[in-house]
């Protein structure tokens, strides 16, 4: 069999042919053979992770946006135009807006890479000599033999040659919050990875007991770099921001081409110098070409990250900020995401004393297993103590599914305790069928309610057992033994030997003590704010049915369908899926790739969908999903590096603030560039209408600087501090699919345009007459004050208190007054304009009166509050 093939296998085949099929022996291979191994099978190390972030590929990632071509092509035609200073201007715009999305996500980075929880790991490597020594994990080969015991994180796939008491965390990979007892026995060939009690998987950690174990596979071999692969394989759909500036892109050059061929066609035909109206139009296509439009949307997308930030959401792609807020569907993890991931003792059933002197009995002093730790402690809270000294222990066998110790009683007698699963224990013990079919029957019970249970029982013997564990040696290598228990220390020499079939037999029923992976705090409330605000939640969960049912319930979320085999949906077509997969349903024993699929289904059917989890099985769901969610404190390292976004408090309910926040991103994005885009089609049509009446443009290109210098703070400044809309979390999200240019945009640029128009052109063409400077100063006056005053309307709330949102009335008032100075006093003279007389002053302030009723009379007509 070849190494590379090995690890389909290992967990089904003997541990002696594992090791001939590899080449090795029990104390692994020779330096030599290592050497030549490591150059074929190369490092240990999971592929498919996204690559740390590097700024020289982040940057130019950023130069390839819609509207960054866009920029690059307008500052390559004003060179060629001989309009220099237009390029550099534009360049530099470009520049900014490349620094600024770069530096933004390459500090995620850096605060992501701060969330490791563990540099990187050392294996313990069996040497020639017998002896073991640390080597980097990322050294390993297969073949190599490596020593394992409780604290250790498992270095690479390996199949188990001897094991005393192994129990392995397997939570990241399986969805099991209880640990996988090990031994060296085979299983099946079809067994799944997460039974493979023969099996150690890379990522993994051990939490009880020590052993040895052959490494089967490494790096992108290994069960946890399938799911590298997995992650590396799956497309990242465009996020609803990506969609939106593509399609404003394409708009957007339409109207610039088209404003730059009408300006001048329009001065022509109205009698204007053809030199001049050239000119003008190029003045028109770069005024109309938005280029601080990637700005402003980088400007809010960071600070609403900056705001995601301070809630305990880290964004490691910027544009997931507003994708979240886009969000129908949450495909949740259950355990370390709804759950805490640590079992703690709810309910002792039966006879506590009996089921506490059991615990003391059948554990170690210390306890190896958080449960062990928890029964201990109860017991010491009561007084209990070991009812003699240890005769004999006998380790959990995850065949068995039971452990058992034996010990000195009195009057010469000896009392094991044994303890384990239920249905193990339960069929060891004397019990008359009534009593073992409500003992049944209580189980199940506890099983639905999404409990974990162990099972108790003790018994007296009149004569010692054999203080040597036979079925242990039959399991330890001659060459690499296992370091024994001193628990298996016999104080009396046994009368004869007894098997431990012997021991574990014949037992009086104790009773059971019930452990529950608890919900994490306020979760049932934020599964049901996400509900309320149009997002169902789906639980895909590797664990139990039962459990995972319960801890449904527990969550609040409805009776929905229930699938207990989700391992059989990779291969399910949509249609099949679709249906299914609403609010509530949960779907247990579902492998990584089942719930890639159903990431994939959802999709398919319209959703934006969102995808928690911890683990290293939740990677290939998290990297396929619109957004990624990792827990950052608990989460493992793929997980996080497939993620958009890591929750650094691990709280659930942190996602509903993610996806408010993400909303309200969202709503200010769509209100600041409609503004925008409506101002400038205001600035086209004032153009237009003044060419066409046969006036000279009324503004020349240092007041169209002007103006857009107001313009940007209006639409980045002032809109990115907007407290969020009453209401935004009570009612679905934008369907997926939505154009950004929808109808409710489309309305709010027309008034935009509109209004400003009105304010601006009625001034400029009744004060023409006066002199082509002073008409200029009315423009520019009703310009600055209107469209200050218009984007007032275009407030989720226009009365809000000053306090809450500064920048807005600051802004505003900034716009006036600036205007105010170019208009009335001389300080205009430097921008080419002449003070305006009272009169002048007031036919500028009526239209603007009537331009901004105007603008609140279509505000409540066309409901922008709710629509936008």
């Amino acid at each position: 069999m070849e190494p590379d093939e090995l690890d389909l296998g290992a967990h089904a085949a003997d541990g002696d042919a594992v090791l001939r099929a590899l080449g090795a022996g029990p104390r692994g291979l020779a330096p030599d053979e290592r050497v030549r191994r490591r150059e074929r099978y190369g490092r240990n190390v999971p592929a498919g992770t996204r690559p740390p972030k590097r700024w020289r590929p982040e940057l130019a990632e950023s130069f390839t946006e819609p509207l960054q071509l866009l920029l690059i092509a307008v500052a390559v035609l004003s060179a060629v135009f001989g309009e220099l200073s237009d390029a550099v201007a534009i360049a530099a715009v470009i520049a900014v807006v490349a620094v600024l999305e770069t530096s933004t996500e390459m500090r995620a980075a850096r605060s992501i890479e701060a969330l490791r929880a563990m540099t990187a790991p050392t294996a313990r490597l069996v040497t020639a000599d017998g002896g073991v020594r640390d080597v980097p994990a990322a050294d390993l080969v297969p073949g190599d033999v490596i020593a394992v015991e409780a604290g250790d994180a498992v270095p690479a796939d390996a199949r188990v040659l001897d094991g005393r008491g192994l129990r392995i965390d397997e939570s990241t990979l399986t969805g099991e919050p209880a640990a996988a007892g090990k031994s060296a026995e085979p299983v099946p060939a079809d067994t799944p990875p997460g039974g493979r009690s023969s099996m150690l998987y890379a990522g993994t950690a051990v939490v009880a007991g020590d052993g040895r174990a052959v490494v089967t596979a490494t790096g992108a071999r290994t069960e946890l770099g399938r799911l590298g692969r997995l992650v590396a394989a799956a497309k990242e759909p465009p996020t609803p921001l990506q969609r939106a500036l593509s399609q404003l892109a394409k708009t957007v050059l339409i109207i610039a081409v088209g404003a730059s061929v009408a300006v001048p066609l329009a001065g022509v035909l109205a009698g204007q110098p053809i030199r001049d109206m050239i000119l003008s139009g190029l003045t028109v296509a770069f005024a109309t070409v938005p280029e601080e439009l990637p700005i402003l949307v980088v400007v809010l997308l960071a600070v609403g990250g900056r705001r995601l930030a301070r809630r305990g959401v880290l964004l490691r792609r910027l544009r997931a900020g507003e994708t979240i807020g886009a969000v129908d569907v949450v495909v949740t993890d259950k355990t370390g995401t709804l759950t805490e991931n640590r079992l703690r003792l709810t309910e002792i059933v039966g006879d506590r004393q009996a089921v506490l002197a059991a615990a003391v009995g059948a554990y170690p002093p210390g306890g190896r297993e958080p449960m062990e730790q928890q029964l201990l402690a109860a017991a010491a809270d009561e007084g209990r103590t070991e009812p003699g000294p240890v005769v004999a222990g006998h380790p959990f066998d995850p065949h068995r599914k039971l452990l058992s110790r034996v010990h000195h009683g009195a009057g010469g007698s000896y009392v094991v305790a044994v303890a384990g699963a239920p249905e193990a224990v339960l069929d060891r013990c004397t019990l008359d069928p009534a009593e073992r079919a409500r003992l049944d029957d209580l189980v199940a019970d506890r099983a639905r309610q999404g409990l974990r249970i162990i099972a108790f029982a003790t018994n007296t013997l009149p004569a010692p057992p054999a203080a040597r564990d036979d079925a242990l040696a039959t399991d330890a290598l001659p060459t690499a033994p296992v370091a024994r228990d001193d628990a298996l220390a016999a104080n009396t020499p046994p009368a004869a030997p007894v098997a431990r079939d012997d021991v574990e037999r014949g037992l009086r029923y104790a009773g059971l003590a019930c452990f529950a992976d608890p919900l994490r705090p306020h979760v049932a409330d934020a599964v049901a704010t996400l509900h309320r605000a149009g997002v169902a939640t789906v639980v895909v969960t590797g664990d139990h049915p039962d459990t995972a049912a319960a801890v449904a319930a527990a969550a609040g979320l409805p009776a929905g369908h229930r699938i207990a085999r989700g391992d059989r949906l990779a291969d399910a077509t949509d249609a099949d899926l679709g249906p299914l997969l609403t609010h509530g349903t949960v779907v247990a024993r579902a492998t990584p790739a089942a719930k890639h699929r159903i990431v994939q289904a959802l999709q398919a059917r319209g959703h934006t969908v969102a995808v928690t989890g911890d683990g290293a099985n939740d990677a290939p769901a998290l990297a396929a999903a619109d957004v990624g969610i990792a827990m950052g404190r608990r989460g493992a390292d793929l997980a996080r590096a497939a993620a958009d976004i890591v929750l650094t408090d691990d709280a659930y309910p942190t996602v509903v603030a993610a996806v408010a926040t993400g909303r309200n991103i969202g709503a200010q994005l769509r209100r600041a560039v409609a503004f925008y885009l409506g101002a400038k089609v205001a600035l086209v049509a004032v153009l237009l209408a003044a060419l066409a009446a046969g006036r000279p443009v009324p503004f020349a290109p240092v007041h169209i600087v002007l103006l857009e210098i107001f313009m940007d703070l209006g639409a980045s400044v002032a809109f990115v501090a907007e407290p969020a809309a009453p209401g935004a979390m009570h009612r679905p999200p934008r369907r997926s699919g939505t154009r950004f240019l929808d109808p409710a945009a489309l309305a709010a640029i027309a008034t935009a345009a509109v209004t400003l128009t009105a304010a601006t052109l009625p001034g400029y063409l009744l004060l023409a007459h006066t002199g082509t400077e002073a008409a200029r100063a009315a423009a520019i006056l009703g310009w600055l004050a209107g469209h200050a005053l218009i984007a007032w309307t275009l407030r989720t709330r226009p009365a809000l208190s000053w306090r809450t949102n500064p920048a807005f009335p600051a802004w505003a008032v900034a716009a006036t007054v600036v205007a105010a100075a170019a208009a009335l006093t001389p300080a205009g003279r430097l921008l080419h304009l002449r003070p305006l007389t009272v009169r002048d002053l007031a036919v500028v302030a009526a239209a603007v009166a009537i331009a901004v009723g105007l603008a609140i009379t279509a505000r409540r007509a066309l409901r922008t509050r709710d629509r936008l």
